[in-house]
């Protein structure tokens, strides 16, 4: 190697050299390759051109390197205009629970019902789906009787799998369950109760009455989808408003007294009719 390569620092970048031995010891490497171009690719060709300059200090380092990168690359116009030929997607092969039966026509459906438990991820989505069912079944009110086996044919699961989801259910405050015996203690099957958590807040009293507290918007106004503001700002409503001068003062205790007098004279005419006939002469 030659003594002034041997101290120069290494954060310089120098030209490599071919060898230190042979007839071509010390020569660079880019000027072997420009004699012996003939059956090398174009893109090698033009990198090494590419490198020869940024030896020869007419390109930094950087500039030669985002020279040498874009070299064999397609401009972006291009590349988004090649169309892109993908090979035809297969059809999935169906699954096992797409060849069963489909389910029975009912008129069933549910009644209002909050949808903390869909949000609920500690339930699995059958679990959900039998709550709905359950809700169904409760109607207007929050009681049902169901046993297992029923409730296994509706939602087409096992008997154990139905008790998995009722522990579900009653473990994160969902349901209520009681056991129905009749009177000789024989089980009869299973009384559900909804609790506060599946039914909406407008059906509990406090919860209705916390809601119109928080969005005073929501109070009761008669009127009020019939009423265009800008004629009640002028005094011209569609509605028309009660005073003293377009309804009657009617005193009760005087009408109640009218009505009984009336009656008494009804009484004393019938009366009257029935003393004239039998005071008749009969022929």
């Amino acid at each position: 190697m030659p003594e002034e390569h041997s101290r120069t620092p290494m954060s310089v970048p120098v030209p490599a050299r071919a060898s230190t031995r042979g007839p071509s010891a010390g020569t660079i490497l880019l000027d072997l390759v420009e004699g012996e171009g003939e059956g090398l690719h174009p893109d090698f060709l033009a990198r090494a051109a590419i490198w020869r300059d940024q030896a020869a200090g007419l390109l930094s380092l950087t500039e030669a390197r985002l020279r040498s990168a874009a070299i064999g690359r397609k401009p972006a116009g291009e590349a988004a205009r090649a169309p892109r030929s993908r090979a035809p997607r297969q059809a999935s092969a169906p699954r096992p629970r797409h060849s069963r039966p489909a389910p029975q026509e009912s008129r069933q459906y549910a009644q209002p019902m909050a949808t903390t438990a869909a949000r609920d991820d500690r339930l699995t989505p059958h679990a959900k789906a039998f709550l709905q069912v359950l809700r169904a079944r409760c109607g207007k009110t929050r009681e049902t009787t169901i046993t297992k086996g029923t409730a296994g044919n509706i939602m087409s699961r096992s008997p154990r799998t139905i008790r998995r989801y009722l522990v579900d259910l009653v473990r994160f405050g969902y349901i209520d369950l009681k056991i129905r015996c009749n009177a000789r203690g024989l089980h009869l099957g299973l009384t559900v109760t909804l609790t506060e958590r599946v039914l909406p807040f407008f059906e509990e009293a406090r919860g209705l009455a916390r809601w119109l507290a928080e969005t005073p918007k929501a109070l009761f106004q008669p009127f009020g989808g019939m009423i265009d503001p800008s004629r009640t700002a002028s005094r011209v409503s569609g509605v028309t408003v009660l005073s003293c001068r377009n309804q009657s003062q009617i005193n009760l205790s005087d009408l109640s007294s009218k009505i009984a007098g009336l009656a008494g004279l009804a009484r004393d005419e019938t009366l009257l009719r029935r003393t004239m006939g039998e005071a008749a002469p009969r022929n």
